[in-house]
């Protein structure tokens, strides 16, 4: 019997066919591309077929072939006003935030961005607010993400000198401005949209309004989504408060809680107890100080 050879097929094409196969993100990143080029390199046969690889191995010149090979065949385009380590894997129209959540993968939706996509507010923002970690934390969290990808072959990636998992600033994308908040808090947040979008759960949505009312909305705004929603989702707003508040977080909370919404609960009440008198604590933080002032959560009421 005559023995069939498979004939080989070309690490380019195998790429492609590799790339086609898996469902994508809407915008991927030259890490990502790096990411599959080396993995290939690992495999002798892709499909069942030999694999016809160059003998340099993996380097910045496989790494560009990689890129015009997958442009070409359309299965990633470049985009006018993204970043050029940055692509699309869709001439669809894609929606911001999830556009976002693809480009940064440790940030997520959050102050009035997150209320409209909860429902708790009817404005329409103007911007996508968007928490991201602070660069260091970023970068430890980026080592840490290519670590798990690459496991044992993660010091042979690096002396390859592919591109690495990098932070990208965004200013604007698809004509909606981006206004990225960075922090060392590693605050909880929900995956959403069969895992397209990272948004704060609803509990910390309400305690963000607390803290930086100014880009919830206001502080009078905040308090009419209080007083309409608040009931609803004490459990988790409690929760949050008690879990990522602070001091003040609580007395704001608490204040709302029981003078705007009528709430009568041991839980809020209790955090009265940590209410003292003196500094320059207000409701609004962003706000004047007022004269009027709660006695028994100790904060001036400048709203």
């Amino acid at each position: 019997m005559t023995k069939v050879v498979s004939k080989r097929i070309r690490w380019r094409d195998a790429l492609v066919a590799q790339v086609l196969s898996e469902r994508q993100p809407p915008v991927v990143s030259s890490y990502w591309l790096a990411l599959k080029v080396f993995q290939l390199t690992q495999l002798s046969h892709f499909d069942g077929r030999p694999l016809q690889m160059p003998e340099r191995g993996p380097d910045q010149r496989m790494f560009t072939e990689a890129r015009n090979a997958l442009i070409s065949r359309g299965v990633l385009h470049q985009s006018k006003g993204l970043h050029p380590s940055l692509y699309r894997t869709s001439n669809e129209p894609q929606d911001a935030a999830e556009l976002m959540c693809a480009i940064d993968p440790f940030g997520y939706v959050a102050y009035l961005s997150a209320m409209a996509y909860h429902g708790l507010t009817n404005r329409l923002p103007k911007v996508l607010y968007f928490v991201s970690p602070n660069p260091h934390l970023w970068k430890d969290l980026a080592q840490e993400r290519m670590r798990k990808d690459l496991g044992s072959l993660y010091g042979d990636f690096v002396f390859t000198r592919l591109p690495r998992l990098r932070h990208f600033n965004i200013e604007k994308i698809d004509g909606v401005v981006i206004e990225e908040i960075r922090t060392k808090e590693r605050r909880g947040w929900r995956s959403a949209n069969d895992g397209a979008l990272r948004v704060t759960g609803i509990g910390n949505t309400f305690l963000d309004m607390l803290q930086r009312a100014d880009i919830c909305g206001g502080m009078r705004h905040v308090i009419d989504v209080f007083e309409e929603h608040a009931r609803l989702h004490l459990s988790s707003i409690v929760t949050a408060v008690n879990t990522h508040g602070s001091v003040i977080d609580k007395m704001r909370a608490g204040y709302i809680l029981e003078t705007h919404c009528g709430i009568d609960s041991p839980e809020v009440d209790a955090w009265a107890a940590l209410a003292s008198r003196g500094g320059s604590r207000k409701l609004d933080p962003q706000g004047e100080y007022s004269s009027e002032f709660s006695s028994k959560w100790c904060i001036s009421i400048n709203v």
